[in-house]
């Protein structure tokens, strides 16, 4: 899948999906795309800015507790969908696992 083509219309779909990320080591992770949703940013706009040519979203994964892995690009890998060099970030953890996302604008 093109990051830069995917919306939420196209993500929502992925919900419940499980995706697996290699590590450097050559473990696997499993995690799964728990939510696609809008996301809001700031009132301000950049000074330069383009017309968006999407609306602004995020996806979470919930990865396992551990390890936590680092932000960062990553490819993520499931049956028929790839999404190659996604950048994500862990937000939150606890007992369930850990959140990652990854944002789009």
């Amino acid at each position: 899948m093109d990051l830069g083509e995917i919306t939420l219309e196209t993500a929502q779909p992925l919900v419940g999906m499980l995706f697996h990320v290699t590590l450097d080591d050559g473990n696997t992770v499993e995690m799964k795309l728990t939510e696609a949703v809008p996301f809001e940013l700031p009132r301000r706009s950049p000074r330069g800015a383009k017309q968006m040519k999407r609306l602004p979203f995020a996806i979470y994964f919930l990865g396992p507790r551990e390890p936590i892995l680092a932000q960062r690009m990553y490819d993520l890998r499931s049956d028929g969908v790839e999404l190659p060099g996604l950048f994500i970030v862990p937000v939150g953890r606890d007992d369930e696992g850990t959140e990652y996302e990854a944002v789009f604008a």
